[in-house]
């Protein structure tokens, strides 16, 4: 990977108007903030009874929450909803998607849960809330897409399901259940939505939407598509975990973790992803897998349409687009936040290093790219050391959890 120091200088100059290329002047490069932080997640409740009702059900043990994914809801006033997912890796975990409110409790601020406590499905006993969510996205049209996986720890509870909520009055929209051969009960575990939104707001009704979901056990990815209210699978050998990257050093500790198809973004054109267990990168036009002829006979299909772009040297987890389309994601070893624009080819030359704090990207579970009110981009992170959760070393004296925010102004 190129020098860290030669791409910040090079990220950091543009050239002034009408000047060539030896008139390059400086020019400020955005900062990696902090938003929130906690040393442990901090829970709220409505009320007191609510609280009560989760610690006799033994379904609050702050210790056990981790936040994996982000985003900001912008308000036309300039105001913001910040939300976060819990998934329920283990029990005692009272809500598994959260707003981040703007108290402060001992460990940092108090989550509240999303859209209310009674959603949420305590035991597993109530298919119609929901169970466990890893990934949500907010789309143009002022909704939130939740994939909520159905499992608590490695039990599976429910089918895997798409809920559909509308922001603007925190109501279901739309509920989608996924069919048997969309998935193995056993196997499979649905984490990442990427949602395309081909016919948007205000001009268009919103309903012609496609949802990609990555099935990270099962190695392969589950097309929704939401006009037509049915899904498909599609296979390739580029879903499933490279074994020469199962290991994963992040900050001097290892652990070891074979995960599969895991990171989704689009273009609006193709389809870009990876597993977390490789260091390369891979494409497949959104044609192909929007036709769902292609793969009803074998969700092996068109091998050929599959391209592996090239290889970072690290594995990375989350990744995010922006509009100019430039997707990111941070490596693991060395931790660095990285940019690479779609229209170049895949190599060192082309990914730029951003810089950052490494001891705040410890393993950046949830990225997202959202607009703010003002009409600028943002690259909001959350990151978690998982590496720590892994291993056991977890420690909640120090600060463990950060939602951060880059704004993308200054990114060419």
């Amino acid at each position: 990977m190129v020098p860290l120091q030669i791409l910040v200088i090079a990220f950091s100059l543009t050239l002034a108007p009408g000047y060539g290329a030896g008139a390059a002047v400086p020019r400020s490069v955005n900062t990696v903030e902090t938003v929130a932080e906690w040393l442990q997640l901090e829970y709220g409740f409505a009320t007191d009874q609510d609280r009560e009702n989760a610690e006799a059900a033994g379904n609050l043990v702050p210790a056990n929450g981790t936040p994996i994914d982000v985003q900001p809801q912008y308000f036309s006033n300039g105001t913001m909803r910040l939300f976060t997912t819990i998934p329920r890796f283990v029990s005692g975990v009272p809500y598994t998607l959260a707003t981040v409110s703007a108290t402060n409790g001992t460990n940092g601020p108090l989550l509240q849960p999303y859209p209310s406590y009674d959603w949420h499905n305590d035991n597993g006993d109530d298919c119609d809330r929901i169970t466990s969510v890893y990934r949500v996205s907010i789309t143009e049209c002022n909704q939130m897409w939740v994939m909520d996986t159905g499992a608590i720890g490695t039990t599976k509870y429910c089918t895997p399901q798409l809920l559909q909520f509308d922001l603007n009055t925190d109501t279901l929209l739309h509920r989608y259940r996924f069919p048997n051969n969309t998935y193995t009960p056993d196997a499979s575990l649905f984490i990442t939505p990427s949602v395309l939104v081909q016919d948007p707001a205000p001009e268009g009704s919103c309903n012609s939407t496609m949802v990609y979901v990555a099935d990270v056990t099962f190695h392969g990815l589950v097309v929704y598509d939401h006009e037509a209210q049915t899904s498909w699978r599609v296979e390739n050998r580029f879903m499933y975990p490279n074994p020469d990257y199962g290991k994963h050093t992040i900050a001097n500790e290892t652990f070891y973790l074979m995960d599969g198809m895991f990171a989704l973004t689009n273009d609006k054109s193709n389809l870009y992803f990876h597993p977390m267990a490789t260091a390369s990168e891979f494409a497949v036009p959104l044609s192909e897998l929007n036709n769902q002829t292609n793969w009803a006979n074998n969700p092996e299909a068109l091998p050929e349409q599959f391209t592996e772009l090239g290889s970072r040297g690290s594995e990375c987890a989350a990744s995010a687009i922006d509009g100019k389309n430039n997707i990111y994601c941070v490596t693991f070893n060395p931790i660095q936040l990285i940019m690479w624009n779609v229209n170049s080819t895949y190599d060192s030359e082309n990914l730029v290093v951003l810089p950052a704090e490494a001891d705040e990207l410890q393993f950046v579970s949830g990225m997202k790219v959202v607009e703010n009110a003002e009409g600028q981009e943002e690259l909001w992170l959350i990151s978690n050391r998982f590496q720590k959760i892994a291993e056991g070393t977890l420690d909640f004296s120090e600060v463990n959890f950060r939602i951060l925010r880059r704004n993308l102004d200054d990114v060419q």
